[in-house]
């Protein structure tokens, strides 16, 4: 067994780790690959940030494309940044419909203030130079335009012959090896995780802990050790609102909401840890 790289040099194994991740899927929208921008790498965010700088002296108009937690951030933190900068953002789905009541009401209300737009119930069909249409008929400026609306992750797995699903996610067992090859080990955006609730969604949330518990679990296998199954629950929804605001929205392990929540500046701080692996 073994990978080929680039240049045909084959790197033999005896345990992989598949870590590939996901990207966001630009393929969906016509002109979204070529007319917007993405936060896939440095570089990208780079030159976006240049374009907002443009774009802001000019008193321009941007585009967010999705409203999940990406795109309420991403539009929170333009908004703020430059205040000159007419920001809408556009989702199929009201923004923060996986937060409670009251965290969302929040975080519509910081949106409000930070006056970005919001046009909601409706797709992009396309991506233009300086516009974008929507399905509905509309067709609305955009001197720059941000593309957060779903990810896609790299066909290497299925094209190996490693089982995957309907979207090339490794299928997996409950110790994170794939079903058909498991010598493979599978974490992060790219594993196909189902626990008793339900599958995990791709994020930093699931990331950190599957990778953690991999390769806890190789130690344990080198030194002829059990492994218990993979154990993992959410337990809050942070979403940043600029640098100085923020809403945790706490959650059952399934990731839906409960009653308790944070928010205001001192949330804006403790982001970085929104699940646990257990």
């Amino acid at each position: 067994m073994g990978v080929t790289v680039d240049g045909g040099t084959s790197l033999p194994y005896d345990t992989l780790v598949y870590a590939l991740g996901s990207s966001t899927d630009t393929g969906t929208v016509p002109g979204a690959a070529t007319h917007a921008f993405t936060l896939n790498s440095p570089e990208v965010a780079g030159r976006f940030a240049a374009r907002l700088t443009e774009v802001a002296s000019a008193g321009g108009t941007v585009t967010v494309c999705g409203g999940g937690l990406t795109g309420i951030e991403a539009a929170a933190e333009i908004a703020e940044a430059h205040p000159g900068l007419h920001v809408t953002l556009i989702s199929s789905a009201e923004p923060g419909s996986m937060t409670g009541d009251k965290a969302r009401a929040y975080l519509h209300r910081a949106l409000d203030r930070l006056g970005v737009t919001l046009v909601t119930g409706v797709r992009v069909a396309k991506v233009l130079p300086d516009a974008v249409e929507l399905t509905d008929g509309r067709t609305l400026r955009s001197d720059a335009c941000l593309w957060t609306a779903g990810v896609k992750v790299p066909s290497l797995a299925a094209d190996a012959g490693i089982a995957t699903d309907g979207r090339g996610l490794i299928l997996t067992d409950s110790t994170l090896r794939s079903v058909s090859h498991p010598q493979i080990h599978a974490v992060g955006d790219a594993a196909a995780v189902r626990l008793a609730y339900g599958r995990l969604h791709g994020s930093c949330q699931s990331g950190l802990p599957t990778a953690q518990y991999t390769a806890g679990t190789l130690a344990r296998l080198v030194r002829g050790k059990s492994v218990k199954p993979f154990r993992f629950g959410y337990f809050h929804q942070p979403v940043s609102l600029g640098r100085r605001d923020a809403v945790i929205q706490f959650t059952k392990a399934d990731f839906s909401p409960v009653g308790m929540r944070l928010t205001g500046a001192a949330p804006s701080g403790t982001r970085s840890s929104s699940a646990a692996a257990r």
